[in-house]
């Protein structure tokens, strides 16, 4: 379970934000809250927010992070770390970018990790734990300084610490070491959350999920769902067939941002065929079953035929799922119904979270929504700098329409237009 997440020096990042789950002393929607334990936090986040305000740039720095970690144990020497600091003032452009997750791991307890870094080097890291009101140590090293670890664990510690390099994340060598106090903070930020900042992506990561899918349980749960969508499919068919496998032909690895980007060639490859049964009835009352492939679907059904199997691995997991533009080609009812299922205890009993971005205003609403359910980032026009920010902060009325006081600038985070001529 996710409870805050901050990055500072990222992108269109400046300052520090805080993107917060836990929810505020607010009784409304109690619904809307999951617990862990001791532990609560709200089961959806929306966040607007103009074209170029720093959406993207939030939900990035999320996937960053997480595939540094991930991705630690195969990092190089020669290697380039991927983070990409503010660009406009020169002050920021040397500084580390620092990234901070706080969440409730499978032993229900509260862990904050975080850590900084240049495209040269980890600069800084840390992993506190909860086990009373006040943080306990688990290891805080920081470049220049002399490296603090738990008392119970320091000889482990110690002797993963020589194993690691300065473009590897402690954590990750730790666990990869057999330290027992790492393993399971570092398997919560490994499996727990899947982000897709780009819609795009979905399918590729979709079509593996339904095919290595042995006993069809992603196609009934994407079935069902696509019924309840009020979309009429009666059946999914998917056929993959693997392909003969070519050797690969030697290429020169690209350089994107400093970093040799060479192919990899996947052990298998497949070709997959997706067909959808629509039963229509005809004038003489019979129905009949017809075929369609799934590029011949609408944009929206093929979306969620997408999402299909990550809204149930989130389900059945208790995983966070991060989306930006969940909105894009989905009328406005399904994406209200989509984020509902997270509101319904019959459906999300492993609290499961959604984070999402999206422009439908139609879903700001105190009657589904808490105040601190909706975010709002605005980007400055003279600095570049973005800003991330809840509803919670403004005093609101329970019967104010969010959506008119958005619409009218009220929160800002709106694009402000020029009325001159374009031509």
């Amino acid at each position: 379970m996710l409870i805050q997440f901050s990055v500072e020096n990222y992108l269109s990042i400046r300052e520090k934000v805080f993107l917060s789950l836990e929810p505020s002393a607010d009784k409304v929607h109690p619904e809307n809250i999951i617990s862990k334990g001791r532990n609560r936090a709200t089961s959806t986040v929306a966040i607007y927010g103009a074209n170029a305000s720093g959406k993207s740039s939030l939900f990035k720095a999320i996937t960053v992070a997480l595939n540094l970690i991930r991705n630690s144990n195969n990092v190089q020497v020669t290697d380039m770390l991927p983070v990409v600091p503010f660009k406009f003032d020169f002050e920021s452009r040397n500084k580390p970018t620092a990234f901070e997750f706080t969440f409730i791991a499978k032993d229900e307890k509260k862990y904050v990790y975080g850590f900084s870094a240049t495209k040269e080097k980890i600069v800084e890291e840390y992993l506190y734990y909860y086990s009373s009101s006040k943080p306990s140590l688990i290891f805080d090293i920081s470049e220049g300084e002399e490296p603090k670890y738990t008392r119970s664990q320091r000889t482990k510690l110690e002797a993963a610490y020589q194993m690691n390099t300065s473009k590897k994340l402690f954590l990750a060598t730790a666990t990869n070491w057999n330290v027992e106090c790492t393993k399971i903070p570092f398997e919560w930020l490994a499996e727990s959350i899947d982000t897709f900042t780009d819609v795009a992506s979905l399918g590729g990561y979709a079509f593996d999920k339904y095919r290595e899918d042995e006993n069809n349980e992603y196609v009934e749960f994407t079935k069902n769902l696509l019924k309840q969508a009020d979309i009429n499919i009666s059946s999914i068919k998917i056929d993959a067939k693997e392909m003969p496998q070519a050797n690969p032909i030697p290429v020169e690895g690209l350089i994107i941002q400093g970093q040799i980007m060479r192919p990899n060639f996947p052990e298998k490859q497949y070709s997959i065929e997706v067909t959808t049964g629509h039963m229509v009835k005809a004038e003489d009352g019979k129905e009949t079953e017809f075929t369609l492939r799934l590029h011949e679907e609408s944009l929206g059904t093929q979306q969620i035929f997408f999402y299909g199997p990550f809204l149930k691995d989130a389900f059945e997991k208790g995983k966070t799922l991060v989306l930006d533009e969940i909105d894009k080609s989905l009328h406005p009812s399904i994406v209200k119904f989509i984020m509902n299922l997270f509101r319904d205890p019959e459906i999300n009993k492993n609290g499961a979270q959604l984070i999402a971005t999206t422009h439908e205003t139609s879903l700001l609403s105190l009657e589904s929504f808490r105040r601190d359910q909706i975010y709002f980032t605005e980007k400055d026009a003279k600095t570049g700098v973005t800003d991330l920010y809840s509803l919670d902060e403004f005093s609101v009325r329970k019967t104010e329409n969010i959506e008119k006081g958005y619409l009218m600038g009220r929160y800002g985070a709106i694009p402000f237009l020029q009325t001159e001529e374009v031509l």
